[in-house]
C-alpha cells in the first residue's frame, strides 16, 4: 500500500515538471515574438529612413547648387560683360561711330547712360538714351581732379572712380590716355555693383577709333555745353 502514494507523488511531480516546462516554453515564445516585433519595427523605421534619404540628398543638393549659383553669379556676369565689350562693332565714319559704339556698350552692359569726355570737360560722345549728362561730366571731372591731386610728386594716381548713390545707381568713371590727351569713359548702371575696371574691355576699341579721327573731329560734339570743372 505504501507504493501507491509514492506513484501518485511521482506522477504529480512529473506533471508539475511538464507544466513548468510548458509555461517556460510559452514565456520563451512570447519573448521571441516580442523580440521579433521589435526587430520588425526597427527594420521598418530604417527602411523608411533609407527611402527618405534620396529626397533629403536631392534637397541638400538643390540648396548647394542654389548657393553656388548665387556666389558665382557676379563672376559669370563679369565674364559675360568682358566678352561682350571686347567685341564691339566700330562701323564706318568718325563721331557718329563713336556714339554708336557707346550705344553698344550701353546695350551690352545694361547701362542707362554712357559718356565719353576729354580732360577739358567737353563731351565727345554720348549714348542715345543717356540722361543727366551734366552730372556725368561732373563725375568725370571729379576723377580728373582726384588723379591730379593724389598723383602729385610721383604718387600712384587713381584711374577709376566708382560712385554708388542712395537710389542704388552706380556710376563708373574710367580714365585713359589717347596720345597725350586724357579721356574719360563714364557708365551708369542701376542695381549693379560695377568693379573699377568693368568697362576696360571697351577702351581698346575707343582708343583705336580716337587715334584715327581727323583733327576737325577732335572738336566737342555739336550742342555740347561749356566744360564742367
Amino acid at each position: 500500500m505504501a507504493i501507491f502514494p509514492t506513484l501518485i507523488l511521482g506522477l504529480a511531480a512529473g506533471l508539475a515538471l511538464l507544466a513548468a516546462g510548458y509555461l517556460f516554453g510559452i514565456r520563451k515564445d512570447l519573448q521571441a515574438r516580442e523580440s521579433l516585433r521589435t526587430l520588425n519595427r526597427i527594420f521598418a523605421r530604417d527602411l523608411a529612413r533609407y527611402r527618405e534619404r534620396p529626397t533629403v540628398l536631392q534637397s541638400d543638393d538643390g540648396d548647394l547648387r542654389s548657393m553656388l549659383k548665387n556666389i558665382l553669379a557676379p563672376l559669370v556676369q563679369r565674364e559675360r560683360l568682358t566678352m561682350d565689350l571686347s567685341n564691339l562693332d566700330a562701323g564706318l565714319g568718325q563721331n557718329r561711330d563713336i556714339a554708336a559704339v557707346l550705344d553698344q556698350i550701353a546695350d551690352k552692359g545694361n547701362f542707362s547712360s554712357v559718356l565719353l569726355s576729354d580732360d577739358q570737360g567737353w563731351r565727345v560722345a554720348l549714348s542715345s538714351a543717356a540722361t543727366d549728362p551734366d552730372r556725368l561730366t561732373a563725375t568725370a571731372a571729379l576723377l580728373l581732379v582726384l588723379s591730379d591731386r593724389i598723383g602729385r610728386d610721383g604718387a600712384p594716381a587713381p584711374i577709376s572712380l566708382v560712385v554708388h548713390d542712395s537710389a542704388n545707381t552706380t556710376t563708373l568713371c574710367r580714365l585713359f590716355t589717347v596720345g597725350s590727351q586724357r579721356m574719360t569713359l563714364t557708365a551708369v548702371a542701376t542695381g549693379s555693383h560695377l568693379t573699377p575696371l568693368a568697362i576696360d574691355p571697351a577702351l581698346a576699341k575707343i582708343h583705336k577709333m580716337l587715334l584715327k579721327r581727323e583733327p576737325a573731329a577732335a572738336l566737342p560734339v555739336a550742342g555740347a555745353k561749356e566744360p564742367v570743372l
